[in-house]
């Protein structure tokens, strides 16, 4: 893996840097010698992508972007998808974990979302942000359903690896690693 390579890594609403398997990723990328940023998010209150996006402008400051992969976690692959969107160069890769592009009808969530949902994405220009996209999903997400992730996929024309009993792909569900994320990370990386 080159080692000249920047990663991002957002997490989701309620969020924290240091979560599921985020600490645990940042540490392999590290390891391959890679530079990893993982900002903590105002969230849930002053959540909205103005907000993000100062913070992550601030974090990709100075990295080229074709050599910048972006990382997110449920609405932090909504807005890591919405980076590449409004990007001027393509990013090299975009890893989305539980991605959505519509309201998830759950009271908790719904009205911290609707900056990172509206306008709709126009998936031709979320493509041209990035050269490579992947999705990750669990079979029985209580959160994100499979569908949701599925037509995210499906509009980017990008791999959707779903996994089984994967829930929402954070520790509740077993995952303070992600081994399958880190091994498509990698191959993207070469």
């Amino acid at each position: 893996m080159p080692s000249a390579l920047n990663y991002l890594i957002v997490h989701g609403c309620y969020g924290y840097p240091t979560e599921n398997w985020f600490s645990w990723l940042q540490q392999q990328l590290e390891d391959d010698g890679g530079k990893v940023k993982v900002p903590q998010f105002p969230t849930p209150e002053s959540q909205s992508f103005a907000s993000w996006s100062r913070i992550a402008k601030c974090a990709l400051s100075g990295w080229n972007p074709a050599e910048t992969i972006l990382i997110g976690h449920s609405v932090g692959s909504v807005f890591v998808l919405r980076l590449a969107e409004q990007a001027t160069e393509p990013y090299k890769a975009v890893f989305a974990a539980c991605p959505f592009a519509k309201p998830l009808g759950i009271p908790e969530f719904d009205p911290i979302l609707p900056t990172f949902l509206e306008p709709p994405f126009d998936w031709a220009r979320v493509k041209k942000g990035t050269q490579k996209i992947a999705c990750f999903a669990g079979d029985n997400d209580p959160y994100v359903p499979l569908p949701y992730a599925r037509e995210v996929a499906d509009a980017v024309g990008a791999p959707l690896t779903v996994v089984e009993k994967g829930g929402h792909l954070n520790a509740a569900a077993g995952y303070t690693s992600f081994p399958a994320m880190f091994d498509a990370i990698r191959k993207a990386s070469q």
